[in-house]
């Protein structure tokens, strides 16, 4: 399911570099300035997002005409709980740790005992031995739940999660309109849709090309939270979308498929990693176009992406690393084995019920697309990191289409004015269009 890693490819260092210049295949757009630094095509012009107008006033009139001031404190506690949260330890993983701590404890007990133990003693120690296991590995073994989502909780999401959400969103889906202008998608299925950002966001783009909306989640109360919201926060406006189809469960016939499939902060609901793959697949199997898989920029957020990358990259339906890696190789963040490959997008909050402010979140990301990877794609390095801009210099870490990451060193005194003004324009997570 996994490929297997060689030992040379964990050797991972910064390589300090200087021999790169602007794509041969853009030299002449920025000659003639038809290109600006600034704007270069590697660049997202998403730097912070805010809720759309009408999305905003939907979302106040609901939390106003449901009391949700009162919410606030829960809904805080609610998102740092979605921040903090770990994958659900997998069976052989307790069985490992509760042999360890069996053999430990064993060990302790039966030290104590001077000579060969009677039936009755070793009896006695035995059932000692499994009480402490029990107590010891409750204390030590991460207590997963899935989150059940009620009006109460669905309201508190609705405050804590919802311009974040779609911050991120509209910046992950900025990458398929930025580097294919003329896609135009027709079809969205959008797997634990929860409020409704996925929907937002796709609109942002395509309102006018998405002929049919369906989406999946197992909140009754999620659902109807998320078709109050578009029809104005209101129960007497009707729904603005014809197709817009809502289910609580994934439909398990594959005949049906979508251009852009979306599964967004979804899969820590899942109890094992085998569930979470058998979706990944399920959702593939959906999909004409994109697959989008989004978790929170955690380690455990990574690893859940990582999960979905090498599993949809070593089935038998062709697919490729459309973003943000720009190859097909084992991820250089997860051979690392120190930090996550996440990014940062800033948002406007929903201003209620306080006022408006400007803060950032992380998140881990994957768009898989069908089929092979186009030989004309530059496969561009893109910035995992942000840039560390100083006087004459600026330094880029990247992760390259050989799969390796590496921290180039951009000055004037060895670069053309159009390289060293790209990488100084750049951002975490933009592409940086040299070879």
């Amino acid at each position: 399911m996994f490929r297997k890693i060689r030992f040379s490819q964990l050797s991972l260092y910064f390589n300090y570099s200087t021999r790169v210049e602007i794509d041969a295949g853009l030299r002449e757009g920025f000659d003639k300035q038809e290109y600006k630094p600034r704007k270069h095509p590697g660049r997202s012009q998403v730097k912070t997002a805010t809720l759309p107008p009408d999305i905003q006033t939907a979302i106040k009139v609901i939390l106003q005409d449901s009391g949700a001031k009162a919410y606030h404190q829960d809904s805080v506690k609610l998102n740092n709980y979605i921040h903090s949260r770990l994958l659900p330890p997998e069976d052989e993983e307790i069985r490992n740790k509760a042999s360890k701590i069996h053999q430990a404890v064993s060990k302790k007990v039966f030290s104590k005992i001077g000579q060969e133990p009677t039936q009755e003693e070793l009896q006695t120690c035995n059932r000692k031995i499994d009480t402490t296991v029990y107590n010891v590995l409750k204390k030590n073994v991460y207590r997963w739940g899935n989150i059940s989502y009620d009006k109460a909780t669905s309201l508190q999401y609705l405050m804590a999660r919802a311009p974040s959400e779609y911050a991120i969103l509209v910046r992950i889906l900025d990458e398929i309109r930025r580097r294919l202008p003329d896609y135009k998608p027709r079809s969205f299925f959008d797997f634990g849709s929860g409020i409704g950002t996925g929907t937002w966001a796709v609109n942002t783009y395509w309102k006018n090309d998405i002929f049919e909306y369906f989406t999946v989640d197992t909140s009754t109360h999620m659902n109807d939270l998320a078709r109050l919201i578009l029809c104005q926060g209101r129960d007497n406006v009707a729904m603005p979308f014809k197709s817009y189809f809502q289910r609580q469960f994934l439909p398990a016939s594959a005949d049906l498929k979508y251009n852009i499939v979306l599964s967004a902060f979804t899969l820590f609901e899942m109890p094992s990693m085998q569930s979470r793959l058998e979706t990944i697949q399920k959702l593939w199997n959906k999909t004409e176009d994109f697959l989008i898989v989004v978790e929170q920029g955690t380690n455990a957020g990574f690893r859940v992406i990582n999960e979905a990358r090498e599993f949809i990259l070593n089935s038998e339906e062709k697919g490729y690393a459309f973003a943000p890696c720009p190859n097909n190789n084992v991820c250089p963040r997860y051979l690392e084995f120190e930090t996550p490959c996440n990014f940062l997008m800033k948002f406007e909050t929903l201003g209620f019920p306080s006022k408006k402010e400007i803060m950032a979140d992380l998140y881990s990301y994957i768009i898989l697309r069908k089929g092979d990877r186009p030989q004309d794609d530059p496969q561009w390095p893109r910035i995992v990191r942000a840039p560390i801009v100083r006087s004459g210099h600026t330094i880029c870490r990247l992760c390259t289409k050989n799969g390796e990451l590496k921290e180039v060193i951009f000055s004037k005194g060895k670069h053309d004015q159009a390289t060293y003004r790209c990488a100084r324009s750049s951002n975490w997570g933009d592409t940086l269009p040299v070879q």
